[in-house]
């Protein structure tokens, strides 16, 4: 069965509005659009009152918000006003240094780019410029910010009117991989088009826009479609269960400033343990990796770790060190349970959590701390030998690589090379003389090493 693709609502009274309100210009432009920019299609740019331009709900630049607030507050009507005043506060935050610098461009220079919307006025593209030109106007009535340069999409009695996967896709390439504007934030680009895979669009697709995957071969590209699930979707659904556990589903606002604290988690931590050679190699028995997903969800959940690291990431990159020194200390960590669940206000009950069991959480890190620190007192002289060898024989330390040196760096390559090997010759006459029991010669390397220091 071949499934028909879905076209988008549009609504014919707002439509019919746009038609007699739009004002033509001498401008064309070609956007992103189906297969219009390969086949190099113009579109005519329209004057339009800006009132007529509507946020849409389904903004990527926003997503964190949109979703956060959906769900506490219930769905948004992108038709009411309040609706469109709740976007566009959210719209003034979402990136204030370039929305200034917005500002200044359009007040000196005008719009250069034009936006688009669909036929009955929801922005594709131009939200910000929506946004500023309303700012400016407030700040400083003209009529030159009352009017926003559109592109019209196909409307509802033509045969090219979108599908919600045409909107998807132009979005995405006009935003998620463009250069010189405001980039969405890392996790809102991820939530967005996890939200869209959710919907039935093909990630494979979505990928295809982005340069950095548009030009790899098919085997290649699969490789990199896994490798972009493991590093961001893992991630994202990881924070949606510490969200679930908190009580406080798709409240993505309230840990926005953790993200890099759920990649490392996702990458340094549950990716380590989750076959059974990770299992085997960090000694974590099956049942315990669960445990071990509490303590870290309850170690970014503190209030304050300032004392440790004020980092969360750099707190979850060190948790499999934690737990090769005293796992019974990390499991304690995860152990650790709500008992304020029955409390409705989630800002409260995070504070009563944190009252009762932050410095004794604080106090288990710094304890594990300074276990690891002993242990790595302890290496010996053989593991770190072992360590200067591995660095030696590394992948990035290739000699088909060397070869393309640049002529005038070779001498000082040469030069370090020299000194390695002299370096060497010394190492290996001291564990001679070591081995010999030779102490004048030992002594008197050690003075010459001291020397050099």
């Amino acid at each position: 069965m071949v499934l028909v693709p879905t076209h988008i609502e549009i609504n014919k009274i707002d439509e019919s509005h746009i038609a007699t309100v739009k004002i033509l210009t001498e401008e064309t432009d070609i956007i992103p659009y189906k297969d219009w920019k390969r086949i190099q299609k113009t579109s005519q740019i329209y004057k339009l009152p800006i009132e007529y331009c509507k946020f849409r709900v389904d903004n990527g630049r926003i997503a964190t918000e949109i979703t956060t607030y959906e769900t506490s507050k219930g769905i948004l009507d992108p038709n009411a006003e309040t609706t469109q005043q709740t976007i566009s506060n959210f719209l003034s935050k979402s990136d204030t240094a370039n929305n200034e610098i917005l500002i200044k461009s359009l007040r000196r220079d005008g719009q250069k780019d034009p936006a688009v919307i669909t036929a009955d006025g929801f922005l594709i593209n131009g939200n910000r410029r929506k946004w500023a030109l309303e700012e400016l106007n407030k700040a400083h009535p003209n009529e030159k910010y009352k009017y926003l340069k559109v592109i019209i999409l196909p409307g509802s009695n033509s045969p090219e009117r979108p599908t919600t996967s045409d909107l998807v896709l132009m979005e995405n390439d006009f935003q998620l991989y463009s250069d010189g504007r405001s980039e969405y934030s890392s996790m809102n680009k991820t939530l967005t088009l996890y939200k869209n895979v959710q919907k039935g669009i093909g990630l494979e697709e979505m990928l295809r826009q982005d340069p950095g995957y548009s030009n790899l071969d098919d085997k290649d590209f699969k490789k990199n479609i896994q490798k972009f699930k493991t590093k961001y979707f893992r991630p994202l659904e990881l924070m949606s269960e510490y969200l679930q556990a908190n009580k406080r589903k798709n409240d993505f606002v309230s840990v926005e400033d953790k993200w890099t604290a759920f990649q490392d988690m996702s990458e340094r931590v549950m990716d380590q343990i989750e076959d059974e050679k990770g299992l085997a190699k960090h000694q974590v028995d099956e049942k315990e990796v669960g445990i071990i997903k509490a303590a870290g969800f309850n170690i970014i959940k503190l209030r304050d770790h300032g004392e440790v690291d004020p980092r969360t990431h750099k707190l979850m990159a060190r948790m499999l060190k934690w737990v090769e020194v005293d796992k019974k200390e990390v499991l304690k960590i995860g152990k650790i349970d709500d008992p304020y669940e029955h409390i409705s206000d989630p800002d409260e009950r995070f504070n009563k959590w944190n009252n009762e069991f932050n410095e004794k959480i604080v106090n288990s890190i710094k304890k594990l701390d300074n276990l690891v620190e002993r242990k790595k007192d302890q290496e010996g002289p053989i593991k770190k030998l072992e360590d200067i060898l591995q660095k030696l024989n590394a992948d990035e330390f290739n000699l088909n690589q060397l070869k393309f040196m640049k002529k005038p760096d070779i001498p000082e390559a040469l030069k370090i090379a020299n000194s390695i090997q002299t370096s060497i010759k010394e190492l290996v006459n001291f564990f001679y003389y070591l081995d010999k029991d030779e102490k004048f010669q030992i002594e008197t390397l050690i003075e010459a090493f001291n020397k050099k220091k």
